[in-house]
């Protein structure tokens, strides 16, 4: 080959590492891009008929071709290097041992030993063996170059070569800091056990193979008793102690099988796979038992702690990964609740789920709507507003009332999920009454605690809310028609947090009730901390109004709300009488049965 040629070789082999080199900068493996390193340096050139490559453990396996490519691939088609005597004289295995380069001429090189009469047959003249990876690593690779041009590697150079390797070599340095760094977000730095996200990612799978074969596994959370004030009268660094030895003997109790995790604080979670409820209980009794009897030694004292801990079972306790989850979780704080260090399953409260399960089901399956209940002036007795109350529709097409599910939703924490569904819709039904020019009314809807806690929710819905106003087409002024209901019960002295969380809503222009006043909760000052537009009076008050002494209360709150410039409500008004005792008590408006039934929204 003329000495032009041979630059031109050497230009089309550096182009041809630029193509491997942008396969490595797009992030792929490095099988990835040995593979692109074998294509691009067969096209590079004709002098080059074969490039293989391997992945793998060296050390301690034979070494077989993973990929090859080039009009002579055939030759690799029952290629071998085993460890025998002879095949570590080889030169795919001296380039390993020695961490080079090696080249061998076909004919000449006795080193080649039983592998060169093949070669010859397929006309190779020199081979290139190329060594990738850390030679510290038992994970490391090859490229194995054949050309059918005697010298050639001596005019080309084994330098663009060597840069093939070095790439390979980064690409696999590469991957294993990508598994290293996967392993550290995997894991709790402490215990050393899987953390939260990386035990959803199992509970997943688990979940996936039970589906498919229709076995049970066992979902165990564990939670350790009074654990903040082992860590108050201790220090944390006892804590840390008690934390990993609870560990070491959840470890030990659990079967090799199962999957263990720091869920979080003082939590833990276990996964069960094909384990049934039955089964799942002896083993968390047995947990219970370890961890009552562990303790570490403080001075001359022995210093203990003891546990709860809840189980469910798939399928009976639920049939998502999220919804058991929740199961265990509600069946944890029970343990809690009915004394510690206890053992309680989801089976005990299986008809809370089971209606949670239905709810959880009607939600994804958009069978939760609205349903409007009339709010009228008591003085004119026409309409003023309307309530959205949350109704669930089950699959034989029956209407559920709120009371029917609404404490199942709050014990299995679902009621962000109803808030959000039905204020949603209501936005949605409150903008289309102004569009086709309906009554112009304040739309009411419950806002809980627990929505609050969502804050992406509550973006979410500001977000709706604004698209609502622009979709009807009229200027609404800076007075929303939609007010935010709240139950009194839920603020529990933390008004400040709350107008904190409402204020996109209220510097919005809609506007606060507060429900359920008079309750037994009732703190005046809540009115003066909040921007409260209107008071809902307790329905039990509003049912007893005949009484002369409920009255007189319902008389006090009536003339305070005026004094503070505030709409009163009165909920439960069931018949005439009531109706006008509440209007000589110059309470505002009034809502309930005698004036109408809720209604379902019209599709």
């Amino acid at each position: 080959m003329a000495k032009i040629a041979f630059a031109q070789e050497q230009l089309s082999i550096y182009k041809a590492l630029l193509t491997a080199t942008k396969s490595l900068a797009q992030g792929n493996t490095p099988d990835e891009v040995l593979r692109a390193a074998c294509d691009a340096l067969v096209a590079s050139t004709e002098r080059i008929c074969l490039a293989w490559m391997y992945l793998g453990n060296p050390g301690s396996e034979t070494i077989t071709p993973s990929y090859s490519v080039g009009k002579a691939s055939g030759y690799t088609r029952n290629l071998v290097i085993d460890l025998s005597p002879e095949a570590m004289k080889g030169p795919a295995r001296r380039s390993l041992a020695k961490n080079e380069p090696v080249l061998v001429q076909v004919k000449a090189d006795s080193s080649f030993g039983i592998w060169r009469e093949n070669a010859i047959r397929y006309g190779f003249q020199e081979g290139l063996t190329l060594p990738i990876g850390d030679p510290n690593h038992p994970f490391r690779g090859l490229i194995v170059i054949f050309v059918d041009a005697k010298d050639y590697f001596d005019q080309i150079g084994i330098e663009p070569f060597i840069a093939f390797a070095q790439l390979a070599t980064v690409a696999l340095d590469q991957a294993r800091l990508k598994i290293s760094l996967k392993e550290i977000a995997s894991i709790d730095p402490l215990t050393n056990l899987l953390n939260r996200r990386a035990l959803q990612e199992v509970i997943d799978r688990v979940y996936a193979y039970a589906k498919r074969s229709e076995k049970p596994f066992g979902v165990i959370l564990l939670d350790l008793d009074r654990f903040k004030m082992l860590n108050d009268n201790y220090g944390h660094d006892l804590g840390d102690k008690f934390l990993l030895g609870i560990s070491e003997i959840a470890k030990q109790t659990l079967r090799t099988s199962d999957w263990l995790s720091r869920w979080g604080g003082e939590e833990f979670m276990a996964i069960l796979p094909d384990t049934n409820e039955h089964d799942a209980l002896v083993i968390a009794e047995r947990l219970r038992v370890a961890i009552e009897e562990f303790s570490i030694e403080l001075n001359t004292q022995k210093v203990r702690t003891s546990s709860s801990i809840g189980i469910a079972s798939y399928p009976r306790d639920g049939d998502t990964p999220d919804f058991l989850i929740k199961a265990a979780d509600a069946a944890l704080y029970e343990a809690k609740k009915s004394g510690r260090n206890r053992v309680v399953a989801a089976k005990d409260k299986r008809e809370v789920y089971s209606i949670a399960g239905k709810l959880n089901t009607a939600i994804e399956n958009n069978r939760l709507v609205p349903a409007y209940q009339l709010i009228v002036d008591l003085q004119t007795r026409l309409p003023v507003a309307e309530e959205a109350l949350a109704r669930l529709i089950d699959e034989s097409g029956n209407v559920i009332a709120a009371t029917d599910f609404i404490s199942a939703a709050m014990e299995m924490q679902l009621t962000h999920l109803v808030d959000y569904q039905i204020i949603k819709q209501t936005m949605r039904h409150c903008a289309a009454n102004i569009a086709s020019n309906g009554p112009s009314i304040a739309h009411f809807v419950n806002i809980s605690a627990d929505l609050l806690l969502h804050q992406e929710l509550i973006q979410d819905l500001f977000a709706e809310a604004q698209a609502a106003c622009i979709s009807c087409g009229v200027d609404m002024g800076l007075t929303k028609p939609l007010v935010l209901e709240i139950t009194e019960r839920q603020l529990l002295g933390d008004a400040h947090a709350v107008k904190a969380k409402l204020a996109p809503f209220l510097d919005f222009g809609m506007r606060l009730a507060i429900d359920d006043f008079g309750s037994g909760y009732s703190s005046f000052q809540y009115l003066a901390d909040l921007p409260v537009s209107f008071l809902k009076i307790e329905g039990s008050l509003i049912k007893q109004v005949k009484d002369k002494r409920v009255r007189q209360i319902v008389k006090r709150i009536s003339d305070i709300a005026k004094d503070l410039q505030l709409t009163t409500i009165a909920e439960f008004v069931e018949d005439a009488d009531t109706a006008d005792i509440l209007c000589e008590l110059e309470i505002d408006w009034a809502q309930g049965y005698y004036f109408g039934h809720p209604v379902l929204a019209k599709k």
